[in-house]
């Protein structure tokens, strides 16, 4: 009996500092909605992401955005993933995501995947040959179109890509960069149920439209984004669709 009463001590006390956990509501680049607990590892098939955010990611020694920071992620660093943990869903700054644990360099530890891509994002001032150049490979080549107006190129010009990104959030992520969008207009496309047209925050008076619309079906998801830039005497259109297991990206621009 004496033996039984030390065993149950023992499995009530490692249970009672197993829910003894709790958090704060700081987020990784803004406020946050949703946080979440260290949980037990899931291993993974290692598999390579890279930063796609601009000020860099946080690496932390655990799955909560309180738990200490390693070091920061810098902006296009390769990290490559060890585990998913369980239970660690958040949304940051509008965008929903996982904490996963990585290596970077010899260090690891934890970053959350909401500003991770599985293709390298553009660096800075890369142009978009480049950048198609750099990321495709013989096994998954990617190719760039371009069409000129019918009236010649001093008229305008149609460009199309196919980008195998994995989901909306990164499709547009890296379209972002690529032509330049507004870097003011990061809306969060995991989670649409209707459609709803942003209008740039930092639009000139001389503009006549600089807006972003992501257009949603009646049964929640997304069909399109679109883009759409206008002069008086030039306009300009970025339209992103999903296309099997990738995204087409198509910018049009016409001078009248």
């Amino acid at each position: 009996m004496k033996i039984n009463t030390i065993i149950l001590s023992v499995t009530f006390f490692t249970f009672f500092l197993s829910c003894d956990s709790s958090t704060e509501n700081n987020s990784e680049h803004g406020t946050q909605e949703t946080l979440a607990i260290t949980t037990p590892k899931v291993l993974a098939t290692p598999t390579q992401f890279y930063v796609n955010s601009s000020s860099g990611l946080s690496l932390r020694s655990g799955t909560n955005l309180t738990s200490k920071k390693i070091l920061t992620l810098p902006y296009g660093a390769q990290v490559f993933l060890l585990s998913n943990p369980e239970h660690t869903e958040m949304t940051v700054d509008g965008i929903k995501g996982e904490m996963i644990e990585v290596n970077y360099q010899g260090a690891t530890g934890f970053a959350f995947n909401g500003y991770l891509t599985s293709l390298a994002p553009p660096q800075p001032n890369e142009g978009l040959e480049a950048y198609i150049n750099r990321i495709s490979t013989p096994e998954h080549p990617i190719k760039v179109v371009k069409k000129a107006n019918k009236k010649g190129e001093d008229y305008g010009m149609t460009t199309t890509l196919v980008l195998p990104a994995k989901n909306w959030n990164e499709a547009y992520r890296i379209s972002q960069r690529l032509f330049n969008l507004p870097k003011g207009i990061n809306p969060e496309l995991s989670n649409r149920k209707e459609t709803v047209t942003i209008i740039n925050g930092e639009k000139r008076d001389r503009t006549q439209i600089d807006e972003l619309t992501i257009n949603v079906a009646p049964k929640g998801a997304i069909t399109n984004i679109t883009y759409s830039y206008a002069l008086r005497d030039y306009k300009r259109t970025i339209i992103i669709k999903q296309s099997a297991n990738a995204f087409v990206i198509t910018e049009e621009e016409i001078s009248l």
